[in-house]
């Protein structure tokens, strides 16, 4: 499945806009004291569901944004979000009333279609966090914690490169998708970056997010009945991104 391009767009304009600040600082020495610093991520990753997400959906994608203050304390809060692409579907017989004798799904030619089935979904969740420095040589790198709360949704993509297929197209397309939303909590444990020039800023580590969900959907119309609801999904992905800081520019030094 292709990421948006709005979304592509949006990172883009992100590391655009965070280019010039994230230059002011260089001659900021991270060794010298715990800096305050709002600052914007973008992030990706790589992750496999686990509970009633991990029946339905196995391993896929996702990358995000986010925006983050950093304290003289080494506090983090903020916010950040993510878009799941690419999950394989392990969930049988999602078009199973469409389907020809021989397994086959017709399209409005009356070709054999050409569909790939996956999940995609996002995540949305408010952020607090707490590093613990590794060495005082760099009290502002070390060891990051981070829990947060939000939202989270999937779905199933139907990917057609080729004719039209009237059944998968709105208004019927939602019989099929599984759409499901819910309630969310979000771990993450991991290493935090940052560098003396101000240009090599970095985070990597495990990211787990679990949620109470609810079918969306009154009727599926392979099965002529409702999922069942609550749900307990959950995620477990590797997680790397990388951090533009947004520094106060520092007054000019004069030489007499």
């Amino acid at each position: 499945m292709m990421i948006p391009k709005s979304f592509l767009a949006g990172i883009l304009t992100l590391l655009l806009c965070c280019a010039s600040t994230n230059g002011t600082a260089q001659g900021r020495s991270v060794s010298d004291s715990v800096l305050f610093s709002p600052y914007i991520q973008v992030h990706g990753g790589l992750g496999s569901g686990a509970g009633d997400l991990g029946l339905r959906y196995g391993t896929g994608g996702h990358v995000g944004a986010g925006a983050h203050v950093k304290t003289t304390k080494n506090w983090f809060f903020g916010g950040q979000a993510s878009f799941g692409f690419g999950m394989e579907l392990k969930e049988l017989g999602v078009l199973s009333n469409l389907l020809t004798p021989s397994g086959q799904l017709i399209d409005n030619e009356g070709q054999v279609a050409l569909l790939t089935l996956s999940g995609k979904g996002g995540w949305f969740t408010l952020d607090a966090g707490k590093l613990f420095p590794l060495a005082k040589t760099n009290p502002n790198s070390g060891i990051l914690i981070m829990i947060g709360a939000g939202s989270v949704h999937h779905r199933v993509h139907f990917e057609n490169t080729e004719n039209r297929i009237t059944q998968l197209e709105e208004p019927y397309v939602s019989g099929y998708d599984r759409l499901t939303w819910g309630v969310a909590a979000r771990q993450f444990l991991g290493y935090w970056h940052m560098a003396d020039n101000g240009l090599v800023n970095w985070f990597g580590g495990v990211e787990l997010w679990e949620a109470r969900t609810w079918p969306q959907r009154p009727m599926n119309f392979d099965t002529l009945m409702p999922d069942n609801g609550p749900r307990f999904d959950a995620m477990a992905s590797i997680q790397i991104g990388w951090v533009f800081h947004i520094y106060k520019r520092s007054n000019p030094e004069h030489w007499y």
